[in-house]
This record gives C-alpha cells, sequence and structure tokens, in this order.
C-alpha cells in the first residue's frame, strides 16, 4: 500500500464502468451525495474519461452538482483541466500521417471497421450503426459520415477510436497492439471500444502533469478504474483503486479492489467507508 486512505486530497474517478452504472452517464443520487461529501470534506474531485474536457466540464450542471470539478483528464490523457484556473492543457494529439498509418492497416487487416474520430466538435465515422447512434444521443454529439476514409485523417486530433462487438473485439485488439509503436499505441477502454492515441498519451501522464502544476503530491491522489485504459493512472496514483468488475489487467495495477462493481456504486461505497 503506498499511501495511507486517511490523507487523500484528491479523488480521480473514471466514468463508464467505474463511477456510473453500465448505460448511463449520470450517477446514482447515492453517488451523487458522496460526491457532494468529497466536495463539503475539503477533498478535491475529478473525472478521467476517454470524453473531451469540454463534455466533462458539462456534466456538472448535467449532474446537477453545486461545485465545479477541481481537475479532468480528457481524451483518455490526451488533455487535462484544471479546474482552478479553468485553462485546458492540450498534451498529446496524432499526426497526419499517424492516423492515416492506423487507418489503412486497421481496414486492410478487417476491412469495413467502423472507425470514427472526433473533428470540428463532431464524430466523424464510416456509418451509422446501432452503436454510433446510442453513442451519438447518449454524448450528445452529432455524427458526420464520411464520403471518403480519407476524411479521417484531414487534419491531426487525439484519437482514432472503433466500436465493435465484443467477439470482433477479440480478433482485432491482438493485432492493434502488434502494430503500435513509438508514435501511436492502442488501448480497449471498453469491451467494444478500442483506442489508438498518441503513444505518451495516458491519464497517468496527464495526472502527473496535473500534480506537477499544482504542487499536489501524487501519494495524496486515489484514483479509480476498470479497463486497461485506466492502468497508468492506477499505478501513478498514490492509491490505485479497481472495480470488483475491473478488467484482470487493470486490477494486477491497483493497490485496492472495491467490494462491488460500477452497477451497486462500488466506487462510492469504498469512498464513503475508507476515505470519509
Amino acid at each position: 500500500m503506498k499511501t495511507s486512505l486517511n490523507n487523500i486530497r484528491l479523488i480521480v474517478c473514471d466514468i463508464d464502468g467505474t463511477l456510473t452504472h453500465d448505460g448511463t452517464i449520470l450517477p446514482s443520487p447515492y453517488a451523487l451525495n458522496i460526491i457532494e461529501r468529497i466536495h463539503e470534506k475539503g477533498i478535491l474531485f475529478g473525472l478521467a474519461s476517454g470524453r473531451g474536457d469540454e463534455q466533462l466540464i458539462e456534466l456538472k450542471d448535467k449532474w446537477g452538482l453545486s461545485f465545479d470539478f477541481d481537475m479532468i483528464i480528457g481524451l483518455n490523457g490526451s488533455e487535462y483541466y484544471n479546474g482552478t484556473s479553468r485553462v485546458n492543457h492540450d498534451l498529446y494529439s496524432l499526426r497526419v500521417e499517424d492516423i492515416r498509418d492506423i487507418v489503412t492497416k486497421m481496414e486492410d487487416y478487417y476491412p469495413g471497421l467502423n472507425c470514427s474520430v472526433y473533428r470540428n466538435g463532431m464524430r466523424y465515422l464510416r456509418y451509422e450503426d446501432e452503436m454510433a447512434v446510442y453513442s451519438s444521443k447518449r454524448n450528445q454529439m452529432n455524427n458526420h459520415i464520411i464520403k471518403d476514409l480519407s476524411e479521417m485523417w484531414e487534419g491531426p486530433c487525439p484519437k482514432v477510436m472503433y466500436r465493435v462487438s465484443e467477439e470482433v473485439m477479440h480478433k482485432i485488439e491482438p493485432y492493434a497492439i502488434e502494430i503500435s509503436n513509438e508514435n501511436y499505441r492502442a488501448c480497449k477502454t471498453q469491451t467494444t471500444m478500442l483506442e489508438f492515441v498518441h503513444a505518451k498519451a495516458d491519464k497517468g501522464n496527464a495526472l502527473k502533469a496535473y500534480c506537477e502544476e499544482t504542487g499536489l503530491n501524487i501519494n495524496d491522489v486515489a484514483a479509480f478504474g476498470d479497463m486497461t485504459n485506466d492502468n497508468e493512472m492506477l499505478l501513478y496514483a498514490g492509491a490505485g483503486v479497481a472495480m470488483l468488475n475491473a478488467s484482470d489487467d487493470c486490477k494486477k495495477c491497483a493497490d485496492y479492489i472495491t467490494d462491488f462493481g460500477n452497477n451497486d456504486d462500488g466506487c462510492m461505497k469504498f469512498i464513503e467507508k475508507y476515505i470519509l
């Protein structure tokens, strides 16, 4: 155990599979109450997600919180937001040549994959399927259907995403990891979502950058996650906590594992019992 849970000054939570129940981005009334208690006790509270900082900042009002998030890690560590200074820091983006390399290699390996990127406030994707429509409504982001695959690499972007079935994920994940290199890397962010990001972009590096900027001791940070893209954050934080429902590799990176899964508010129950 790297730190005492009695000395935590910042709590950072992944959202999907960690803070919220499956199928919703809205925390339960119990979870929202614990988040308010975290703030009342003087402990900083932040989010770490694959969504962009701008989307995440807006969750404060959608969730009905009485305070602004103290910090946010967005796009799986490609950026972070300092809630005190209200400044967003862009850390890493994929170059045009990297995006082209990723998309063409994945297309050659598994033709017809529905790749997507964030650009101009929209999600660019090849076609709209049931998962794309659901994701658009859930994240309140419009979809733009491309006419040619080259639209994917019209400019830099923080990540390339592939929403697939779990069956397809088992087929493409090993290859995605195999082609990762010094410029970009692949990571599974959900059981049905594979993402390529800059080789140095991860939630751990973004958390480190925030702590260095603010002078916060990393040993005073508790981080919660459930999937491979949370691993570096859990390893770097003073107290890394994996959900009971977390992937096996995520649990191996953690100092603690919750007693309950995300659908039973395991994250907030852990905080209430051991930190508050």
